[in-house]
């Protein structure tokens, strides 16, 4: 935030450097005597709300030449600055500008010489335009812009420099935020492990007396193997307990500094005891399970159930397939029903030998849909001793756990027979596809568990192979029936001839890391390249798109069109004379006209009115014909000066608002435009006499001495017969542009300057708004995942509330129809129904917990999970209640209608 602010401090300094308005008035002091007007009163008159800087000065006018000591050693007495207007009649100082007329106080003006040959060429331009105070003014101006202006006010500084922060900002709080995250995650994560080992510790007195009383039924290798594992989870506890005290104490920051983990240690040991966390809950719950089952006690079949669920539901995705292998689902659907009436086999033999609350309480009371009828026969031996209840039921589970064992084997070879008669080149072409099949396979059967159990899968592959259940692989038979499931998806893949999605960037070997990287450095590079190439080649100044919309505002005659020669054979459509032409509608056609067919043109930037002062060249200049140029004629520099002074006095004289009263010059608003009437009547356009004067070498307002002094003769030749007025209109095209350029500057910057700063802008505002829109971007898919998500838990609340109102016909479905058609007795689907329901019960405290929990909980990838998992049970479950009412259906219309 700090940076931030830094940043937005050093913009506004730069918004106000660049923008900044001069307000300190200059302060001129001007020698009596001086030519073209120049007075103390005339400067000061002009000056009046205009000549102002960025800091105050004194700027002392003289016309003398300056000495050694004022231009070299700075001796200006109380000026800062001094000024001489004075010229050499031999040298006019058009084209090398003397610098020894300008001096700086305490300074030799070797060391600004650029300056002062600027200012001194300020006063030429203006003294060129017909202008006496204002051409003080202008030099003044110059002098406040390039001399006493001590700001830096170029954006080429300021930007990058108020970039550069905002940058260091946005990354400071990008890995702040980031940080943030990992920190609340890692002790999100140790909440968790420490949840885990406090379940444990509190546990552990009970797990203590299931493998006791375990063990006092069992025989002596199957109660070593037990009191090991009870060994091993008691001594991983306390070990992992001491280690909790250390990790909090670093976590806290309490230990003392030479036993204090570094930082990288600190994560190392946070993920390891995460993980040995994780190991301590499989053990135990590995040991309690087993312990369970191998003593035939109450939790027997709910642990059998929660290994045959995921079996049972891919069995019955297969068995969906029926029609493509008959044979294999022929004996796939006996094995499932095997296992089913084992399952119900373990459900009723729970509660032998106990109470009738008990029996009752495991859902085996008579006549209930989970009673079997060897369930109703162990009842018979309810009257035995309890030792040899006991005894008995371990012997009875231990061969249940074989018979169990053979069904899965049994299962396992018919799924990989049907998976043999699916492959084939199309589905398995090479030994990559081969690892590819094997990764999906795998993936697929734990996505199955984790769906079924709703995400508990830590204790399956443990509680498998504890109980003697592997068949060489970790989820046995599951393993293979969903491998025919992959076979049977990518064979109806290849059959579909379904063309392979476009290849994105990320699997193309493109990181988006690089391409977000490489794109805005691209494209700075290019603006770099581009915008200094520009400078480069040509003055930007003189590039610019002009905006002039303003058509001329009047137009006053000054003399006698007669004096000019009229034109020769004019077309229809222009005037027949130039008294004609000199007219404001026609002079406003032309240059309208001009503008529609030219993209560079423009009208002026402000309302002029013109006055055309036909004047005879022989009461005002001398002239020859130019020695170079038949169609010029050579004026002397100075007559015209003393002509232009002439031409304002006359033209005043009939027009006296042309002229400002209080400097001499012509007003703000008015223009002279000079024609000279030749011998022959032919004419030359001098100059405008303008209200602008020009600021800065980078005006184009009389910056060409030439246009005045070697002036191109019109009325003659091949454009004899276009009349003044046509001309005219160009001459105030020509003056829009200027007056366009004036009062502008060029900041001197080296391209190479250029490049690297408009580089670096656009590179930091390029990736700073990339940081931005990706996390704007981010939040906004989370948000929307997030919704989404719940919408999802709200729809599965819907559908378990569907399958519970269908609840009792799916009993009746299962138990009463199908069961009394059943090879098993119905014992297999009085199991499958129990499973069934078991299943729900557990989608629907599933769906409870997740809506209980806090709203800042509902988010995240492992709540989405969570609720994937539900998602895929609840479907599964809605699949399997269809099938059975299908299957119901179909037996009673058969029965009904032979």
């Amino acid at each position: 935030m700090s940076l931030a602010g830094v940043s937005v401090v050093l913009g506004a300094i730069g918004l106000q450097q660049v923008t900044a308005q001069p307000t300190e008035p200059i302060t001129f002091v001007v020698d009596e005597g001086l030519p073209h007007g120049i007075t103390q009163e005339s400067v000061e008159a002009a000056a009046e709300g205009i000549a102002l800087g960025h800091e105050p000065f004194t700027l002392h006018v003289v016309e003398r030449e300056l000495e050694w000591d004022e231009y070299s050693n700075g001796e200006t007495g109380d000026a800062d600055i001094m000024l001489s207007i004075g010229d050499d009649p031999e040298d006019p100082d058009l084209s090398l500008h003397d610098a020894t007329r300008v001096a700086f106080a305490g300074e030799d003006y070797g060391d600004d010489y650029s300056t002062a040959a600027t200012i001194r060429e300020t006063f030429v331009n203006n003294r060129t335009l017909g202008h006496g105070p204002h051409a003080i003014i202008g030099a003044a101006l110059t002098a406040a812009d390039l001399k006493f202006d001590p700001g830096i006010r170029t954006p080429l500084l300021w930007a990058p420099l108020a970039a550069l922060p905002m940058f260091i900002a946005i990354l400071a709080m990008y890995r702040w935020v980031g940080r943030r995250r990992d920190e609340r995650a890692r002790y999100r994560a140790f909440g968790e492990s420490q949840l885990r080992l406090a379940r444990a510790v509190l546990e552990l007195e009970t797990l203590q007396l299931r493998v006791e009383v375990a063990g006092v039924q069992q025989d002596r290798p199957q109660h070593a193997r037990l009191q090991n594992d009870w060994k091993r989870v008691r001594e991983l506890t306390r070990e992992l307990a001491r280690t909790e005290q250390s990790l909090v104490a670093d976590l806290d920051r309490t230990s003392p500094p030479l036993k204090a983990r570094t930082a990288e240690q600190l994560e190392s040991d946070l993920q390891q005891f995460a993980a040995d966390t994780l190991d301590l809950q499989r053990r135990a719950d590995v040991l309690a399970q087993a312990a369970e089952v191998r003593s035939g006690h109450a939790g027997s079949r709910s642990v059998l159930d929660r290994l045959a669920l995921p079996l049972l539901q891919s069995i019955d995705e297969v068995l969906a397939h029926h029609d493509r292998y008959p044979a294999e689902a022929r004996a796939l659907e006996a094995h499932r029903a095997r296992l089913l009436a084992i399952a119900q086999e373990v459900a009723a033999g729970v509660g032998t030998g106990t109470s009738p609350d008990r029996a009752h309480d495991d859902g085996a009371h008579p006549g209930a849909p989970g009673t079997s009828p060897a369930g109703r026969g162990a009842d018979r031996h309810a009257d035995r001793p309890a030792d040899e209840q006991a005894a008995g039921l371990v012997s009875r589970h231990g061969d249940l756990l074989q018979r169990w064992n053979a069904v899965e084997q049994d299962i396992r070879t018919t799924a990989l027979r049907m998976s043999r008669r699916v492959a084939s080149p199309k589905t398995i072409p090479n030994a990559t596809h081969v690892r590819t099949m094997n990764e999906s396979v795998d993936e697929r059967a734990r996505a199955r568990v984790s769906a079924a159990t709703a995400g508990a899968t830590d204790s399956f592959t443990g509680l498998r192979a504890a109980l003697g259940l592997g068949h060489g692989a970790d989820l046995g038979p599951l393993q293979a029936t969903e491998q025919v499931l992959e076979l049977i998806d990518r064979q109806a893949g290849h059959d579909q001839s379904t063309p392979p999605p476009p290849p994105s960037a990320a699997a193309s070997g493109i990181p988006y890391g690089l391409l977000l990287g490489v794109f805005p450095l691209l494209v700075s590079l290019g603006a770099g390249f581009l915008v200094s190439s520009q400078v480069e080649d040509s003055h930007i100044q003189y590039g610019r798109t002009l905006t002039g919309d303003r058509p001329l505002a009047g137009l006053k005659v000054y003399g006698d069109p007669a004096a000019l020669a009229g034109p020769v054979e004019p077309r229809d459509t222009d005037p027949q004379t130039h008294a004609d032409s000199l007219d404001l509608d026609y002079v406003r056609e032309r240059m309208a006209w001009s503008l529609e067919y030219s993209d560079e043109g423009a009208l002026l930037p402000a309302d002029v009115e013109v006055t055309v002062a036909l004047l005879p060249s022989e009461r005002y200049i001398d002239y020859a014909p130019d020695p170079e140029y038949d169609h010029r004629i050579a004026i002397d520099y100075w007559d015209l000066l003393e002509a232009q002074q002439q031409v304002k006095q006359d033209v005043a004289a009939e027009f006296p608002e042309v002229l400002d009263p209080r400097t001499g010059d012509v007003a703000l608003g008015q223009a002279i435009l000079p024609v000279w009437i030749l011998e022959d009547g032919t004419y030359a356009f001098d100059n405008f006499l303008t209200g602008e004067f020009s600021v800065g070498v980078s005006s184009r307002l009389g910056a060409y001495a030439f246009t005045g002094t070697e002036p191109t003769v019109h009325g003659t030749g091949d454009m004899a017969d276009v009349s003044i007025g046509w001309w005219i209109s160009y001459e105030l095209e020509d003056l829009g542009r200027a007056m366009e350029y004036n009062h502008l500057t060029v900041d001197q910057v080296s391209p190479a300057a250029v490049f690297w700063a408009v580089f670096f802008s656009a590179w930091t505002g390029i990736l700073t708004v990339i940081m931005l829109g990706l996390a704007v971007v981010e939040a906004g898919r989370r948000r929307v995942g997030t919704a989404a998500v719940r919408r999802q838990l709200a729809g599965l609340r819907t559908d378990l509330e569907q399958l519970a109102l269908g609840l009792d016909l799916s009993r009746l479905d299962m138990v009463a129809v199908l069961g009394l058609d059943s090879a098993t007795g119905g014992r297999a689907e009085q199991a499958d129904q129990r499973l069934y329901e078991s299943a729900l019960v557990t989608a629907w405290r599933e769906v409870d917990a997740l809506e209980r929990l806090p709203r800042r909980e509902q988010r995240g990838e492992a709540w989405e999970a969570r609720v994937r998992h539900v998602r895929r049970l609840v479907t599964t479950l809605a699949t399997q209640q269809a099938d059975v009412a299908r299957r119901a259906d179909a037996l009673l219309r058969s029965q009904r209608f032979g």
